[in-house]
């Protein structure tokens, strides 16, 4: 498992190594001929650069900022789950009194409370979960969009020779 992980993070850095650098080729390609410089061509270029800047993007602040809202917001509710235990232990000695007492009351609200929290927790981890499995296709998505661009840019200057 620890192996299958490690060679899934192995390829996406290729993956990502190969993609970035058909792109920097692409776009730093020299030509023999002058170029005339149409709109479409720089509409293309534009484009070319957009595209680059949307997978930083995602790839620099996006996906680091998801990760760390879903890792703090799982913190804070572990943090909850021990509170809420810790009260239920403390009830527990008073709960034998009656039937009726308020004590019983509260610990049973904090129960709720308990199982709650462990169904948020539960759901959030779910999501980070779900972030992790997908970022590499939303990665690749935003490779395949520069790699597109790239590839335009590249059409009309062979159009223009």
């Amino acid at each position: 498992m620890r192996y299958s992980i490690l060679a899934i993070g192995l390829f996406t850095s290729w993956l990502a190594y190969s993609a970035a650098a058909y792109a920097e080729e692409v776009a730093s390609e020299t030509t023999s001929a002058p170029i005339t410089i149409t709109p479409e061509l720089v509409e293309a270029h534009h484009a070319y650069q957009l595209a680059q800047l949307r997978w930083q993007r995602y790839r620099f602040a996006e996906l680091p900022r998801q990760r760390q809202r879903l890792d703090d917001q799982v913190r804070l509710l572990e943090s909850e789950l021990q509170v809420l235990k810790r009260r239920l232990r403390d009830y527990r000695p008073f709960l034998q009194v009656g039937r009726y007492s308020p004590v019983r009351t509260a610990a049973e609200n904090n129960r709720l409370a308990l199982q709650a929290t462990e169904q948020q927790l539960k759901l959030l981890k779910h999501e980070r979960i779900h972030l992790m499995r997908f970022s590499h296709q939303n990665t690749r998505l935003y490779q395949l969009d520069v790699l597109r661009t790239a590839a335009r840019v590249r059409q009309i200057v062979a159009e223009a020779q």
